[in-house]
């Protein structure tokens, strides 16, 4: 009896492995998770433990008034990966289910089960999400079961009756529980790795792709610097041909189907046109699809993304090929819309390098200026290093990206509010502290009800840069941000625990700047003054009038 119960167990628990499998390969579940189950998904993991409990409820085998069952699987399964709050979600999902199936060990099964996610969740909570090996995986699950069978010895009565059943389901329970959560945690494991794999290899390529771009998009985006980024692309990735389009015409098509598809060509194809009124992306598979009016055109299936620029507005296309010997993957969509999002930043890049020669507002955009495609391409460098053990931070950093050079082109006002200046320095910070990992933190205090203060644009992020440059040390650098507004004054100071100001060393070129804009708006009626803190560092304050306020100012 012991020998069938333990072998339908673990044919029963093989399903649970395939079914569990195809729940995280289909396109639902990875566009909530990404590239691993992190912690921010542990309602969603919970439910799907839960789930696996109740087949596990389901599928059990019953004995003697009990379910002989691996419902346990989901639970620990989510404890391990989502802590305890995705394991306590779980537990409470399938212990209640199984309440309502009755029977002499309902109580005691509820119980187990919740401490089934507790347990594993603490565990993973203390180790890390890394700790469960295999081998370890197999002995927390079994010393889990022997707990929760544990309640049934205690209480189920009589006593007899409660030994009978625990001792005789004991190594059928054990061993399907260990071994199925033992072996969906290697295989999800698995999983995350090929898709972290398939991230850094992405990124790398990216990264290669943008070091030549930026270089090449100095001569503007055209047809000479389209044609280098396109053929870096080729060179850097499996695809068969690659085009890059403005509005209108096409710049540049290299690898296959270049004899016929010619820069300054203008735009024929319908999928193209619909990319560019629609702004939509456009995956196609087919040469109907391609619509090439040349009968022995070897491009068959494309990958059709819009370049646009910092305000959303269309540039371009990059049109990613095979030919009829290949397919459009999903991972060729994904880089394709990562791709396409940093070619638009750097394409951006030279727009608003171009425009700040022209600004009229020179001192202004100079300090603007300091943020150069060195300065995205050094940020970028950090984003690589990240890439391969947090990958899902990665747009993150990218959008950081976007609002800041957002910011820096548009923003032409004298004046804007506090909340937006505050912004701006909060995406400066966010990116440098990607840049110097652990070694910054930062911390603002102001007074919320001041959002709509107005204030000079590009005040904060001067100074703050400062105290990076100035300040970092061996140590770790925090850079306090405090924003005072009494009466009609503003006060400002930034404060960071670095090396100190030398009074032998000249203001860098960023503080003058501060100060003759300052100097300009208010004449002399401001306060400026850069010192050593009281316990080393420096601080900065700055005062000025804020008397300006909304509606007034356009």
């Amino acid at each position: 009896m012991l020998d069938n119960i333990s072998l339908i167990l673990l044919e029963r628990v093989s399903l649970i492995l395939v079914i569990t499998y195809i729940i995280f390969q289909t396109y639902f579940i990875k566009r909530i998770f990404g590239k691993t189950l992190v912690a921010k998904n542990r309602v969603v993991l919970g439910i799907i433990g839960g789930f696996l409990g109740i087949l596990g409820t389901v599928f059990g085998i019953k004995y003697n008034g009990a379910i002989v069952n691996y419902r346990d699987i989901g639970v620990i399964l989510s404890g391990m990966i989502g802590g305890i709050p995705a394991g306590i979600i779980a537990a409470g999902i399938s212990a209640t289910f199984r309440v309502f199936m009755g029977g002499a060990t309902a109580i005691p099964c509820f119980f187990g089960t919740l401490s089934a996610g507790i347990i594993s969740g603490a565990i993973s909570q203390y180790y890390g999400r890394q700790h469960f090996t295999f081998f370890r995986t197999l002995f927390y699950t079994t010393i889990i079961e022997i707990f929760h069978l544990t309640y049934v010895l205690v209480m189920v009565k009589p006593f007899s009756y409660a030994y009978d059943i625990t001792f005789n389901i004991l190594f059928p329970m054990v061993i399907t529980n260990a071994l199925g959560v033992s072996f969906l945690n290697y295989m999800i494991k698995n999983m995350e790795e090929k898709l972290e794999l398939t991230a850094e290899n992405t990124m790398n390529s990216i990264f290669v792709i943008m070091e030549k771009s930026l270089n090449a998009i100095e001569k503007g985006f055209n047809e000479e610097s389209s044609k280098i980024i396109a053929e870096t692309i080729l060179n850097n990735t499996d695809f068969e041909a690659v085009a890059i389009t403005d509005k209108e015409k096409i710049l540049s098509h290299v690898g296959i189907g270049s004899d016929h598809h010619i820069a300054g060509m203008n735009i024929k194809t319908a999928a193209t046109k619909k990319v560019i009124n629609s702004g939509q992306g456009l995956k196609i598979v087919g040469k109907n699809g391609i619509s090439c009016p040349v009968n022995d055109c070897p491009l068959f299936s494309a990958v059709i993304i819009p370049l646009t620029s910092l305000n959303d507005e269309l540039i371009g296309t990059l049109k990613l090929y095979y030919s009829k010997k290949n397919e459009i993957k999903n991972s060729d969509i994904i880089f394709g819309k990562k791709l396409a999002q940093t070619l638009s930043l750097i394409i951006s890049i030279a727009k608003m390098n171009e425009e700040l020669k022209l600004a009229t507002e020179e001192k202004l955009r100079e300090l603007m200026s300091n943020l150069s495609p060195h300065f995205l391409f050094n940020t970028l460098n950090a984003i690589k290093y990240i890439s391969k053990k947090e990958p899902e931070k990665i747009n993150k950093f990218i959008d950081n990206i976007s609002d800041l050079l957002r910011y820096t082109l548009y923003e032409n006002n004298r004046f804007v509010l506090l909340k937006e200046e505050i912004e701006f320095t909060v995406n400066y910070l966010e990116l440098m502290s990607l840049r110097y990992k652990d070694k910054l933190n930062y911390e603002i205090i102001y007074d919320k009800k001041e959002d709509n203060v107005l204030i000079p644009p590009f005040i904060l992020q001067p100074l703050v840069e400062n105290s990076i440059k100035h300040g970092m040390n061996e140590d770790k650098l925090l850079i306090k941000i405090k924003i005072e507004n009494i009466d009609d004054y503003t006060k400002i100071i930034v404060e960071d625990n670095g090396k100190g100001f030398k009074k032998q060393n000249k203001k860098g070129k960023g503080l003058e700047l501060i100060k003759n804009r300052l100097n300009s708006i208010y004449n002399n009626d401001y306060e400026f003054s850069i010192k050593n803190g009281l316990f080393g560092g420096t601080v900065i304050e700055i005062k000025f009038r804020n008397n300006i306020k909304v509606g007034e100012y356009v």
